[in-house]
C-alpha cells in the first residue's frame, strides 16, 4: 500500500488552480478549476489510511472517505466514483458546498500532524464530475414497480434525496415545491462562486429520467391543500426546509436597518447586486 499511499511525507497539500480573476468577473462561476487526473491522484496518495478514519467519523454521511481516496490514487475513478454515490445522493454537491474545514478535512489525521490535510471536497468534486463527463452517472433503474406513491412537499436536498432514495425502492413519487426550479436553496441559496446552478439542474434531469414526477409553481395551502395531498398519495412527506435567516447575537445587532442577506440570495435579481457590489469593491 505504501507505493501508492501515505506519501503526505513526500507530497505537500495542493488544491486545485483558482480561475483568472478576469474570468470570474465576467461569469461570477465557480472559483476553482478542476484538479487534472494526475493531480487528482497525487493528492489522493497523501492519505494515511489511518486505522480509526477521524474523516469518516466526523462525516455526516459516513461517507468511506480512505477508501475512495485509495481508489483514485490507484487510477481507479469510477470504482471511486461508485463507492463516493453509494452513501451520497449528491457528491458532487457536497464536493463544493460541505464545510470541509471543520468536518472530514478538518478532522484528518495528517492535518493535526502538521502536513496539510486531504483535500477530501476537492477531489470528491473532481471524481464525480469525471464520472459524468464519462458518462457512468446513471438514471435510476427500478426493478419493481410498486403500486404506491409517496408526495414529497419541497425540492430541496432533503426533499431530492428522500425522492430518489424512495423511487430506487419501486415508489411512485411526485415532488411539489413553490419555485420554479428545484432544488432549493441550493438554487435560491447559494451563489454560483460556490455552485454554479447547472450543477443542481443537472442532478434534477437524472431524477426526471428515472421517472420522479417535479410540480413546480405550487403552493401548499393555495394550489392544493395539504388533506387534498393526502388523498392523491399512500403517503406525504414534509421536507420544506429552513427559509429563515439566523440572527447573530452580536451587539447591534437590534439596530435598525439591519437586514438579513438571505432575502436578498433567494432574489432572483441577485446577479445585479453582485454586480454592484464588485464594483463598490473596486
Amino acid at each position: 500500500m505504501t507505493n501508492k499511499m501515505l506519501k503526505f511525507v513526500k507530497i505537500g497539500q495542493q488544491t486545485p488552480p483558482k480561475r483568472k480573476v478576469g474570468f470570474r468577473k465576467q461569469d461570477f462561476k465557480e472559483i476553482y478549476d478542476e484538479y487534472i487526473n494526475e493531480k487528482a491522484e497525487e493528492q489522493s496518495s497523501r492519505c494515511s489510511q489511518c486505522g480509526v478514519p477521524f474523516c469518516q467519523v466526523h462525516c455526516p454521511l459516513s461517507n468511506n472517505i480512505p477508501d475512495w481516496l485509495k481508489l483514485t490514487a490507484e487510477g481507479r475513478l469510477k470504482e471511486a466514483y461508485e463507492l463516493s454515490q453509494s452513501t451520497n445522493n449528491m457528491p458532487e454537491v457536497c464536493g463544493r458546498i460541505c464545510p470541509q474545514d471543520r468536518l472530514c478535512e478538518g478532522n484528518c489525521v495528517i492535518e493535526q500532524s502538521g502536513h496539510g490535510t486531504v483535500t477530501i471536497g476537492s477531489v470528491e468534486k473532481y471524481i464525480t464530475d469525471n464520472a459524468w463527463e464519462q458518462g457512468w452517472v446513471k438514471p435510476i433503474q427500478v426493478n419493481q414497480e410498486k403500486n404506491q406513491s409517496v408526495g414529497i412537499i419541497g425540492a430541496g436536498p432533503a426533499g431530492l434525496a428522500a425522492a430518489e432514495q424512495l423511487r430506487k425502492s419501486g415508489y411512485k413519487i411526485t415532488v411539489y415545491d413553490r419555485y420554479d426550479r428545484a432544488g432549493g436553496l441550493l438554487i435560491y441559496g447559494i451563489p454560483n462562486f460556490k455552485l454554479e446552478k447547472e450543477i443542481v439542474e443537472r442532478r434534477t434531469k437524472l431524477l426526471k429520467d428515472g421517472g420522479i414526477e417535479f410540480v413546480q409553481n405550487f403552493e401548499v395551502g393555495k394550489d392544493a391543500t395539504l388533506d387534498q395531498l393526502r388523498k392523491r398519495h399512500d403517503a406525504i412527506l414534509i421536507a420544506t426546509g429552513v427559509y429563515k435567516a439566523r440572527e447573530v447575537r452580536l451587539k447591534g445587532h437590534d439596530l435598525d436597518n439591519i437586514v438579513f442577506f438571505l432575502n436578498h440570495l433567494q432574489n432572483k435579481n441577485f446577479f445585479h447586486l453582485r454586480l454592484l457590489i464588485f464594483h463598490l469593491n473596486q
